[in-house]
């Protein structure tokens, strides 16, 4: 008869050896590389996307946004253009986030309107935002609600890991090439119909 190893013996022989073979949970710190932030989302969550928004005020960013519903794209207007389109813009705050994969994202929360209300859908948004300060959260939208059902993470997940920027930076990439200037801007002329 052969002699055999039990399950048991093999796991006490190499569970030493195993631990030794587990790579930490930020493996990538460890071997010398640093992720680049070179994509950055602009929008709302997905609704199976657990995410977290930046605790500080600082990482939020208030300004002008055109949305092109055709495309789902966002644009950052300057002020003074702004002013010329102000039917085709709205006040908005772009709130840094972040999901279980740390991808930094920005979560777009349009503003009340002159008259201190917004609707529902972006209400809720708001308050979904201001939730994931301190808990992972997903959303899913809620439409004979009007607004989001927010879902809290069952177990107790690590705190996120921000990338080392400030609001600036990933405004600056998550709009490269979406900022309007000018009324020349063809999405602009688009809009207005003058192409």
């Amino acid at each position: 008869m052969q002699n055999q190893t039990t399950p048991n013996q093999l796991t006490t022989s190499t569970s030493t050896d195993l631990k030794s073979l587990r790579l930490p949970h930020n493996y990538g710190a460890t071997l010398g590389v640093k992720k680049l932030l070179t994509n950055v989302l602009v929008g709302k969550p997905k609704k199976a996307q657990f995410f977290r928004t930046h605790m500080s005020d600082d990482m939020t960013f208030p300004a002008m946004v055109l949305e092109n519903k055709e495309a789902n794209e966002f644009y950052l207007v300057v002020p003074g253009v702004a002013q010329e389109i102000s039917e085709l813009v709205r006040p908005a705050i772009l709130h840094a986030a972040i999901d279980r994969q740390n991808n930094a994202f920005l979560i777009l929360v349009p503003l009340p309107g002159e008259d201190g209300t917004r609707n529902s859908w972006h209400e809720s948004r708001a308050q979904a935002v201001e939730h994931a300060k301190t808990k992972w959260i997903r959303i899913t939208a809620n439409q004979p609600l009007g607004g989001y059902d927010i879902y809290e993470a069952q177990a107790e997940l690590p705190e996120p890991e921000w990338p080392a920027c400030d609001i600036d930076a990933l405004v600056q990439v998550g709009f490269r090439g979406k900022i309007i200037a000018s009324l020349d801007h063809p999405i602009v002329q688009s809009l207005l119909g003058r192409i």
